[in-house]
């Protein structure tokens, strides 16, 4: 188990760079802890899904990536601690925790799991499940 994610010089690492589906999960999430969009990017496949819970089912990487930095603007400190990465075939699960704060300044966490599914070893589709969900009604 990785409590905190820290890979350095994560700017320069590519889909090639990524031996396991387990390192793809971790880079992802990294990628949303720094916002570093660009790198999200290279890991999602062009016709890739976002199932959120209040949002339902959006569909194409740019309409993913529009909605995780719209999503993220809410919390200028957002914070994703990975506790468990579980791989079964093209699935991924990682079982997460996470801290920051919203807009107003509040603190704010949650835990929850996100499951994504691969396609010749980029993410197809992201589905996320989690315990507070107040902030979507």
């Amino acid at each position: 188990m990785q409590d905190k994610l820290l890979f350095f010089g994560f700017k320069h690492w590519t889909t090639t760079m990524i031996n396991t589906s387990h390192d793809l999960a971790l880079v992802f999430f990294q990628a949303l802890n720094t916002r570093d969009f660009d790198s999200a990017k290279k890991f999602l496949h062009e016709d890739v899904a976002l199932d959120f819970p209040g949002s339902g089912r959006m569909e194409g990487i740019r309409r993913v990536i529009i909605f995780i930095k719209a999503l993220l603007r809410k919390y200028p400190v957002l914070i994703f601690n990975i506790r468990e990465v579980i791989v079964e075939g093209d699935r991924i699960c990682a079982i997460w925790t996470n801290t920051g704060e919203n807009l107003a300044g509040d603190d704010y966490e949650n835990s929850g799991i996100t499951l994504f599914h691969l396609e010749n070893q980029q993410i197809i589709f992201i589905s996320d499940y989690f315990k507070d969900t107040s902030f979507t009604t």
